[in-house]
């Protein structure tokens, strides 16, 4: 199968990030994709305008409404979609990741297990009961979310360890100096974390931007930016990273060859990046 990973802008607008979502996937049905990946919180963008969002009673109507629009674009397109969105859950809701997939409704497809006290308190953010992978055309994607990958100890035991690839939907950071350079990546630290402790090769899918800094197209807070989505295999070895500035769509194709699953890079990911 073919996997396209998306690093786009974060807006703050349901229906700005449902025009960007429905652009993507159009452009990952005309590259032969079979499914696409998007950071955490895409549908509604991951900043502070989530708070307003989430004192309102009804927050999960509009967030609905997206997600009905977005099946029919899955329909339209024939290429499943893995959606950042928040998912009503128990007394709270979830920072999830949504399965859509032609034909079929939204599933859940993973959510964030370690929560930040302020983002409990501060967001209504509750845990999953568990995070067993979700299976597309025969692979098993398990996903991590943001600041997770450095408490993966908080995930163990959950049912990730029965992925065949890890998604790492993400807002992370990595460090750069006065001049704009990429001092410590980041990004490839915590993916070959991320794939030395569960054994498995790691697509990773971040912004390049804010909400309250998408005028920018780029995230910098003293000396940190946000863009260069990562790829690894289970040994750690860096497949493809993706521009630091721009948005972007990288693609691999991703197979099983004696029992192993295998992620290959396509020829289109031409972006270089310090690695």
């Amino acid at each position: 199968m073919r996997l396209g990973a998306v690093q786009p802008h974060m807006s703050d607008s349901i229906d700005e990030n449902v025009l960007a979502i429905s652009k993507w996937i159009h452009r990952a049905s005309e590259s032969g994709a079979d499914a696409v990946v998007f950071p955490e919180m895409m549908l509604t963008g991951y900043d502070f305008h989530i708070v307003e969002l989430f004192d309102t009673s009804d927050w999960q109507a509009p967030v609905d409404e997206a997600l009905d629009e977005l099946t029919n674009v899955v329909d339209a397109a024939g290429v499943s979609a893995l959606v950042g969105s928040p998912y009503r859950y128990d007394s709270g809701h979830l920072n999830a990741l949504l399965l859509l997939r032609p034909g079929k409704g939204a599933v859940l497809a993973g959510a964030r297990s370690h929560l930040p006290v302020g983002d409990r308190n501060r967001l209504g953010f509750v845990e999953p009961k568990d995070r067993f992978p979700v299976t597309v055309q025969g692979i098993a994607f398990g996903s991590v979310f943001c600041d997770e990958v450095h408490y993966l100890d908080y995930t163990q035991g959950k049912g990730l360890e029965r992925s065949d690839i890890i998604l790492w939907a993400s807002v992370a950071m990595s460090e750069k100096n006065e001049k704009g350079d990429i001092v410590r990546n980041r990004h490839t630290e915590l993916a070959r974390k991320t794939a030395s402790f569960y054994n498995v090769p790691v697509i990773q899918s971040n912004y390049i931007s804010y909400a309250r800094d998408a005028s920018t197209k780029i995230a910098v807070e003293g000396g940190r930016t946000l863009g260069g989505s990562v790829a690894c295999d289970a040994s750690g070895n860096i497949l493809d990273q993706a521009s630091w500035t721009e948005e972007d769509m990288r693609s691999f194709e991703i197979s099983r060859i004696d029992g192993t699953v295998v992620v290959t890079p396509m020829q289109e990911n031409t972006n270089p990046s310090s690695r």
